[in-house]
């Protein structure tokens, strides 16, 4: 079972590396004194799965029955929901989702 954890591990690690820091509130954009911050909700997923097997009875194939097995994957999506606004020294959240 070593081996499904360091694969749940590994998903795991790079699944980080996706959730960076400026997922959730994203690089500013700046045009003369306007400036706008993208704010993203971020979803992230992952699953695994494993597997061992042993012989089956009554088989006539040398190697049936045998097994071994594992699996992983996941995901993460970001969309932008709001931006927040700054406009020449005023602020306001204007919403994306309607």
């Amino acid at each position: 079972m070593k081996a499904i954890k360091d694969l749940l591990d590994t998903v795991s690690d790079r699944l980080k590396g996706i959730a960076r820091k400026n997922a959730v509130v994203a690089k500013t954009v700046s045009v003369g004194k306007r400036h706008v911050i993208p704010l993203c909700e971020l979803r992230v997923g992952f699953g695994a799965g494993g597997g061992i097997g042993e012989g089956v009875d009554g088989s006539d194939q040398a190697d049936s029955g045998s097994g071994i097995g594992g699996g992983g994957g996941g995901g993460a999506k970001a969309h932008p929901v709001a931006v927040v606004v700054i406009d020449d020294g005023k602020v306001r959240i204007e919403s994306l989702v309607k």
